[in-house]
């Protein structure tokens, strides 16, 4: 019997207009007395408007704008220990979110998670993701308790640049396949059990609910219009796309499409493309390693029309520099990188043959 180590939700969720003025009454419910707020410059002017005036005038912020590392978590851990903090807000996309969750955690206090853009499910999602100083990927870390509470206001998320709705279709989008390619290596002829078919429903969830609704949640962002679709979406990035996870476990984690981004980022031009545009690519090339040619068709037709990476040339890397092709594909294949998680066994050929097999397909459907 396999154990089970469900960590599905944070303690305390909502979303709707005016949640954030209720900032201060969930904080005291919470026994939270003193506070520090990690954000980006950017995040901030966004939200403050929306937060209580206590807090849109609080002192103790510290505006990061780099990477989530080891390093600055340390820091900001001893800072908030030595001035005993009882809560830290995390306000921002995923990298401030990481940064905060991991500073809770080291420091021993609760989190608060107000994301300002849909791009990942971080602000669900007890783990945060840490990269070297250079920026290049390092590893991620599964914290032993949920997030404490996460707050959405939606207005703030349809006023933010397109360009992280995107991304948040696709690296939810990635769930449902990573998902499907972790449960068919790991339960082959295994009948399932509840928390995982808890999880492999709300990856299908996940899938269907951003083909229904990705192309109005995106003209509802391009217009900066709160809409039900929108609503949808941002609940199946931040939400549905965190309990995949959160109740599968490793069978809902990463699989090859994130390896596959984890190695992208080898290519100096890619630092400035976001998390889930990268990861969207690939879910291409997982698709290509796995054989599964119908979907990868279909998922071709939505990318063109969401106007998604479907080559290397979308993400700035000239698919004939063999060098640095060479140099992604070894670091996508290290031995602690979850592409070895699926059934398939995938060699430097093969990921090489499916990445020339993903380019060939673009020139065929452009």
């Amino acid at each position: 019997m396999t154990t089970a180590i469900v960590k599905g939700a944070p303690g305390h969720y909502r979303i709707g207009e005016g949640v954030l003025k209720e900032l201060d009454v969930l904080l005291s419910e919470l026994d939270v007395k003193k506070i520090a707020i990690i954000s980006g410059r950017k995040a901030w002017a966004e939200a403050s408007p929306y937060l209580p005036e206590t807090l849109s005038n609080h002192s103790n912020i510290t505006f990061v704008d780099g990477p989530c590392t080891l390093e600055v978590v340390a820091e900001l851990s001893k800072k908030y220990e030595a001035e005993a903090v009882d809560a830290v807000i995390g306000i921002g996309g995923g990298t401030t979110l990481d940064i905060a969750k991991a500073t809770a955690v080291e420091a021993r206090i609760k989190s608060v998670l107000i994301p300002t853009i849909a791009a990942t499910c971080a602000a669900w999602t007890p783990l945060s993701v840490f990269y070297h100083v250079d920026g290049t990927h390092s590893h991620y870390t599964e914290f032993p308790v949920a997030n404490t509470l996460v707050l959405i206001e939606p207005e703030i998320i349809a006023q933010a640049p397109l360009k992280y709705l995107k991304a948040g279709i696709g690296d939810t989008l990635a769930k449902y396949y990573e998902a499907d390619a972790l449960v068919r290596a790991f339960y082959r002829d295994k009948e399932h059990p509840v928390w995982l078919q808890i999880s492999q429903f709300t990856a299908t969830q996940c899938r269907d609910v951003l083909l229904d609704d990705g192309k109005d949640a995106l003209e509802a962002v391009s217009k900066n219009e709160v809409t039900d679709a929108l609503v949808r979406v941002i609940e199946t990035i931040i939400m549905a796309g965190g309990m995949v996870g959160g109740f599968g476990e490793k069978a809902g984690r990463i699989a090859g499409a994130h390896s596959i981004h984890n190695g992208l980022t080898e290519a100096p031009d890619v630092k400035g493309i976001l998390h889930g545009e990268i990861v969207s690519y690939g879910v291409l090339v997982q698709l290509a390693l796995e054989g599964k040619e119908e979907e990868l068709h279909k998922l071709l037709a939505f990318y063109e029309e969401w106007e998604f990476p479907t080559s290397l040339k979308h993400l700035s890397i000239d698919p004939e520099d063999e060098e640095l092709l060479g140099r992604i594909i070894k670091k996508i294949l290290l031995p602690q990188e979850s592409i070895h998680l699926m059934e398939e066994e995938i060699n430097e050929d093969k990921l090489l043959s499916a990445i020339h097999s993903v380019e060939a397909k673009n020139k065929i459907n452009n």
